[in-house]
Formats: structure tokens, C-alpha cells, sequence
């Protein structure tokens, strides 16, 4: 890649050939945006994180969603899984607020939203340890959330070095503006960060089961190398493989979402990060759970 190891707070343009991949494609391969040291200092937090969590007996001290997608002192799930999360880290360990003002990452997005002041929506840390973990089969994130309006766009952060064969993410170009791998009634038009126009011979949503189902040789790899990230359109196709190697693949994700964005409780009423906050449906998501990054 043509950038270098910049430090926190460093400036990063999109060019417009880039605006125009991710258009076009639903992802974006952008690149170094840490240094060796930061993303040696996130691990280390990480793993402080982890044990922390497995020591302490009082957790009430935490916001509720943190608890969300890893194992806990006294839990009782040890089958493997296909993802070990750790969800708003940003809210419980400062090295990782720190990457929402990251410059490099905040003004891409910015810019692949139009110059829209951004917010979080939330982040999470999600992990591929070796020996317990399993296929992330195909989906799409947006349907996951309840959120108004199919506009965010998650940054895709590696802390280790993320190979087709250790489980990174894996993407069907074009997905994102591709009525056949939407649901019945998605609304596509062009102001969804969309463009060109949508593509794609076939019914609407004739690929949306089926496309489930799929291994990862039907999509394109993005591997990258700690400290590198990717965009991706949150009405993306994408996946990760399972970790068939002895090394870790550890990622942090943050979700941004343009300022002005709505609670829609029916698409998603139990998400963890609203279920305990007493939204109405359409309240703007613009409290400190939801903060402006930059």
C-alpha cells in the first residue's frame, strides 16, 4: 500500500478513485492507519481485558452490552464458537477510545459518507483464536441492527497479521447494491451510498438464503497485516472462514453512522446496545452512548 505507519491522529484522504471502489464494490482496502507500537499497546490491552474478566466476580460496574459474546468467570459455555467478541470496548478501555479519534480512520469515513459528521454505533473486538472457532457464515450487518436507514460503514481493524487461512474477512463485490442478495423490499436507491445504479440479473432477494450457504471460495479475501484496515458497506455480503492455522486473528471494528440516524426498534428490539436505554421508535441516536468521533 501507498501509505506508511502513521501515528494516532494522523491525516488520511480518500482519493476519488477509491470513493469510487467502494461505491462500486461495498469494501474498501485502505491500509496502515496504526504503527507497530499502537497496535502492540491494543493487544497488550486486550489481553488485560481478558484476564480481568475472567478474575473479577463484580461486573456491575460495566456497561450491560459488554458482557455480550465471550465467556465470563462462571460461565458455562465451553463449546467452540464462531466469534468471541468483546462489544463497546471503547467504553470500558481507554486504549481503544483512543481509536475513535483516529484521523485516519474517522476522515475516510467522513469522506466515503459525504463529508456527514460520523458517530459511533458501537465497536467490538472479535477473535479467531486458534482450535475454538468456527465458520462466520454469509449475512449482511445491517439487518442485525435497528437502525433507520442502511448508511454505516464499519472499519475492519487487524491486530494480527489476517490470511484466508486464519480467518479474515472475506466479501462479494457489489453485494451491497445487488437486489438479489437483499432481502424483498430493500430499498436501494442511489442517496445509500450506492453508486452506480444497482446491478444484477434476477429476482430481487433470489440469493439471500442461498448465498448463506456458501463457502468462502464464492467471495473475494481482503487479507491485511496488523495494524491495517478495511471499509466495508454495512449491506455487504461478507464472511470469515474458520482458523485453520496456530496463529491468532484478532480484529477491532468499529461501526460508524451518520449523525442524525434513528432508532427503528423493530428491526432489531433485543440489540444489545439499546435493549437497556428506553429509546422510542425514531428517537436519534444521539446521546454519549452514540458519540461524534473525530
Amino acid at each position: 500500500m501507498r501509505r506508511g505507519t502513521p501515528q494516532i491522529g494522523a491525516m488520511q484522504a480518500i482519493s476519488a478513485e477509491e470513493r469510487e471502489q467502494f461505491y462500486r464494490d461495498g469494501y474498501l482496502r485502505f491500509g496502515r492507519v496504526l504503527s507497530d507500537e499502537q497496535v502492540a499497546r491494543l493487544r497488550s490491552a486486550l489481553e488485560r481485558t481478558i484476564r480481568e474478566e475472567l478474575e473479577r466476580d463484580d461486573f456491575s460496574d460495566l456497561p450491560p452490552e459488554f458482557a455480550f459474546g465471550h465467556r465470563r468467570k462462571g460461565s458455562s459455555n465451553q463449546a467452540p464458537r464462531a466469534i468471541h467478541q468483546f462489544v463497546n470496548m471503547w467504553k470500558v478501555v481507554p486504549e481503544f477510545q483512543e481509536l475513535l479519534h483516529n484521523q485516519a480512520i474517522v476522515c475516510a469515513v467522513g469522506a466515503l459518507m459525504d463529508g456527514a459528521p460520523v458517530r459511533l454505533w458501537h465497536d467490538q473486538v472479535i477473535s479467531k483464536p486458534p482450535g475454538d472457532n468456527a465458520k462466520f457464515a454469509f449475512h449482511h450487518d445491517y439487518y442485525f441492527w435497528p437502525l433507520d436507514r442502511p448508511l454505516m460503514i464499519s472499519c475492519w481493524l487487524a491486530l494480527d497479521d489476517a490470511t484466508p487461512e486464519n480467518g479474515c474477512m472475506h466479501v462479494i463485490p457489489g453485494s451491497h447494491r445487488d437486489p438479489r442478495y437483499q432481502p424483498a423490499g430493500c430499498d436501494l436507491t442511489d442517496d445509500l451510498h450506492l453508486s452506480p445504479a444497482p446491478l444484477g440479473p434476477g429476482a430481487a432477494a433470489s440469493l439471500y438464503d442461498e448465498a448463506r450457504t456458501w463457502d468462502a471460495d464464492r467471495a473475494k479475501p481482503v487479507p491485511l497485516k496488523a495494524g491495517e484496515c478495511m471499509f466495508h458497506h454495512c449491506l455487504n455480503y461478507h464472511m470469515t472462514p474458520r482458523n485453520v492455522t496456530d496463529r491468532q486473528r484478532r480484529a477491532h471494528v468499529m461501526i460508524f453512522m451518520p449523525d442524525g440516524t434513528r432508532y427503528n426498534q423493530a428491526q432489531a428490539p433485543n440489540h444489545p446496545c439499546t435493549s437497556t436505554l428506553g429509546l422510542s421508535d425514531g428517537d436519534v441516536l444521539e446521546d454519549p452512548n452514540f458519540p461524534l468521533c473525530g
